[in-house]
């Protein structure tokens, strides 16, 4: 037999107990588990041999499989307590069916002889088998009683007074294993242990004792920390590693795989499973109803919930949800120790899951109020604790999240109901568009109404997060509500007709901007004919689609003026701001309204108010310099006139701060495009160091989407931030693909490519290839019409053929007319 097959013998010894020949205490292998919780055995050991304050009864707790048996048998078998006690015996209350039944084994086990006691059925026989134990020789004795739970599972009363009086007899110890008391415990216990989960590195060594994983730690780790260092959890995954020959990457999808039932796993036929422990004295007989209540809400939470949230949910005064918490932490169901996040333990979660589940008035209540938790208290965008905030926030969203999953998993339609609130528009903080997904899914495996609803949902997700993908479910759920002719279809049905539209326009499709506003002009005639104050507010805001896509101001004015009537007669207060939004005429109004959206908790509506104000700035600002098309920050490198607007905004500090706000307000709701937008922009106005990051991180975002042309346009102007922060070589590479695929945006953003080229590889001193970079731009220029640099360009292609002449200093003289020359030559002094 191999050491490993060996060690895997003696697992079943932890658990059954072996009983050696005459002998009342289980055989265990003590190697197993001697250098796993060595401070926790000492303590025991201390307690059951210190003759100085001998306690009549001790306790040891802890929750299911957390190793109390395992611990105590190790204890009373250690050579100390073998000298200290004469006689030691070790009782199994799960092997008991009634209390007479205990009563015979307790006296076979001290050895009081027949005659003096028989468990004929009298009500004194309790004290009849204390007297007759009192007539035993007085030697020290200890007795165990293992898994009192189930003693006390078949009568409570009993049990107590088996505590008291074993407890009253001279020179004998009780020693106790149990998971907890929900009311006080007896007060016969003089010492108690409770026994906590393992810490990492125990879990670690009790896993690698019995199936060795060297250099795999972190796919250790990873399996480990799933478990929450529940020894029988890891003494399973381990054997089923042996058994089956599976890698550490296997074991974490069994675990992560909720049909895979560990809990009730045997490692042996004889040994029971932790359901069947469980089971035997359930939360159900255990806790009382608030309790068992909140018990069953915690099941449903895998990632726990704080106590205040929680005591919301379940709608209890917090006396009562004190007592609860009491409770419940009593039975050791809590992961830890219950602090203000609480967690049920795994095994306890798992057997909720398998055995109960809410019924349809409770989850109803639960979902609801859960949509609740997610307000958010403070939201200050452009602040220091703003990200801290947001990070808390989207934890929490996370776990809601993974709640809407656990009952979506079973089908539930409260849950697709609940989720498409969570993930409305106004309400989605970065929706998951997986939870999206899934809400679609059971929708249409229910055949629930809700469907085009659900297909709605994700469209909007999808194009609010990528604008890619969700065209194709908004064409799905217009024609789903085109079906149905109550005026919320209509709505929903116009909503994702102008949104499909919208969607093609704003991704650059030639022709689809006319088309947008002839969507917006169809939606407005269906919607106008609607009379309930679901089609009234359709209308107002088909109205103020137009408003914003109309490029004549008294149009503009005259639709905004209907959509204010009709937002007016409903009392509706957020499509009044709407209205002010497109009726602004300062920018101070818009940043007010920011403020305002934000407490209608319109974020994405709060960010375009900051993205206006500082649009409305810096447009205002550039046509003093250029008008036409160029007059958008986006060309202001491109047309060479970046100093000047950063002279003329110097003094209005407020305006990075405006797009900062923006950016941290979409980042939140993740609108990863308009995030993308703000960051170019705001590139553009700051030096290189703090540039082109921002430039990555919107490149990337414009190459997800069908922005292409944003996307080079970007990296050109990334490559004038790396040009100017003397990053040569860093942008030739980029410059050298990008002229070739830029052309499509415009002649002269490939023109500006190779002029970049040319400066690069001329401040590089690299003739050959400034060369051939110069005369390819000479070539784009006379493709041109009008090419006001040719002549340079045609002088620096003569300098570059003398060799007597730097390149460097070629380009100073000639493109740059002598300027950059004279800071060259400082530059030279300097060093010499």
């Amino acid at each position: 037999m191999s050491l490993l097959s060996h060690f895997f013998s003696l697992i079943p010894s932890i658990f059954s107990f072996t009983t050696r020949e005459g002998s009342d205490v289980p055989e265990l292998h003590a190697s197993i588990v001697e250098h796993i919780r060595q401070q926790e055995l000492a303590s025991i050991i201390g307690e059951l041999i210190d003759c100085d304050r001998p306690y009549s009864c001790i306790a040891c707790t802890g929750g299911h499989g957390i190793g109390k048996s395992v611990l105590v048998l190790q204890a009373i078998r250690d050579p100390s307590v073998s000298a200290t006690f004469r006689h030691r015996c070790w009782i199994d209350c799960r092997t008991l069916t009634h209390t007479s039944n205990f009563l015979e084994i307790l006296a076979k086990k001290i050895g009081v002889p027949h005659t003096e006691f028989s468990p004929s059925a009298h009500e004194d026989q309790l004290e009849t088998l204390v007297a007759a134990i009192r007539r035993l020789a007085v030697v020290r004795r200890v007795i165990v009683l293992d898994d009192l739970d189930h003693l006390y599972a078949l009568d409570k009363s009993f049990t107590d007074a088996v505590i008291k009086a074993l407890s009253s007899i001279d020179k004998l110890v009780l020693v106790l294993t149990i998971i907890g008391w929900t009311s006080a415990p007896p007060p016969e216990i003089g010492w108690f242990l409770q026994l906590k989960p393992l810490s990492l590195e125990m879990a670690r060594n009790l896993f690698q004792s019995l199936y060795p994983v060297p250099l795999q730690r972190d796919a250790l780790d990873k399996l480990l920390l799933r478990v929450r260092g529940i020894p029988q959890y890891i003494v399973i995954l381990a054997d089923l590693a042996f058994r089956s020959r599976l890698q550490l990457k296997d074991l974490v999808q069994i675990v992560d795989d909720p049909k895979s039932n560990l809990l009730g796993t045997r490692i042996d036929h004889d040994v029971k499973s932790l359901e069947e422990s469980i089971r035997a004295y359930p939360p159900e007989d255990r806790l009382d109803h608030h309790a068992l209540y909140v018990f069953h809400f915690l099941a449903s939470l895998p990632s726990g919930i704080s106590q205040s949230q929680l005591q919301s949910l379940v709608g209890l005064p917090v006396d009562t949800f004190a007592s609860v918490c009491k409770q419940i932490s009593a039975l050791a169901y809590f992961d830890s120790e219950p602090g203000d996040h609480l967690v049920l333990s795994r095994p306890l979660r798992e057997y909720a899951a398998r055995t109960s589940t809410l019924d349809s008035r409770t989850q109803d209540i639960f979902l609801k109020k859960l949509i609740a938790i997610i307000e958010m208290k403070s939201l200050r965008p452009g602040t220091p604790d703003f990200p801290q905030t947001i990070q808390q926030f989207t934890e929490q969203k996370i776990n809601i999240e993974n709640i809407l999953f656990t009952f979506l998993d079973i089908d539930s339609p409260i849950a697709v109901e609940a989720a498409l609130q969570f993930l409305k528009p106004r309400c989605a903080v970065k929706p998951s568009l997986k939870l999206a997904a899934k809400v679609v899914e059971v929708a249409e495996r229910k055949r629930m109404h809700l469907l085009p609803y659900a297909l709605q949902t994700e469209g909007e997700a999808r194009y609010n997060s990528t604008f890619l993908g969700g065209a194709r479910l908004l064409v799905r759920a217009e024609a789903l509500f085109s079906n149905f002719k109550d005026d919320a279809s209509v709505v929903g049905e116009m909503e994702c007709h102008v949104l499909r539209i919208e969607s093609a326009a704003r991704g650059g499709v030639d022709g689809k901007q006319e088309d947008w506003k002839q969507a917006a002009e169809y939606a407005r005639a269906r919607l106008s004919t609607l009379s309930s104050e679901t089609g009234k507010r359709g209308h107002a805001h088909s109205l103020l689609t137009l408003a914003r896509l109309s490029g004549n101001t008294k149009e503009r004015n005259l639709l905004v003026a209907e959509a204010h009537t009709l937002f007016e007669d409903l009392k509706d207060g957020y499509g009044l701001s709407l209205c002010d939004f497109y009726s602004q005429t300062s920018v101070q109004s818009a940043v007010n309204l920011a403020l305002k959206f934000q407490v209608f908790r319109d974020f994405e509506m709060a960010a375009t108010c900051y993205n206006t104000a500082f649009n409305s700035v810096i447009r205002s600002v550039i046509r003093d310099f250029v008008s036409g098309g160029m007059a958008s920050v986006e060309y202001i490198k491109v047309i060479g006139i970046r100093e000047l607007i950063l002279a003329a905004v110097a003094h209005l500090p407020q305006l990075l701060d405006w797009l900062k706000k923006a950016i941290d307000l979409y980042k939140l709701l993740g609108r990863n495009l308009d995030v993308a937008f703000c960051q170019y922009h705001l590139a553009q106005l700051l030096p290189p160091a703090k540039a082109i990051d921002l430039y990555s991180e919107a490149i990337y975002q414009f190459g997800r989407s069908d922005f292409t042309h944003h996307r080079e346009r970007g990296t050109l102007d990334q490559c004038y931030s790396l040009v100017e922060a003397e990053e040569y070589s860093a942008a030739i590479p980029i410059l050298e693909i990008l002229h070739r695929r830029i052309g499509y945006c415009g002649k002269i953003f490939q023109l500006r490519c190779k002029e970049l080229l040319v400066e690069c590889h001329c401040r590089l001193n690299a003739r050959r290839p400034a060369l051939q970079a110069v005369r390819e731009t000479i070539t784009t220029m006379e493709e041109s019409e009008v090419s006001p640099k040719l002549q340079k360009y045609k002088q620096l292609l003569d300098a570059l053929d003398d060799t007597n002449t730097l390149p460097s200093i070629a380009l100073c003289e000639t493109v740059h007319e002598g300027h950059a020359r004279l800071v060259e030559m400082e530059t030279s002094d300097d060093k010499e």
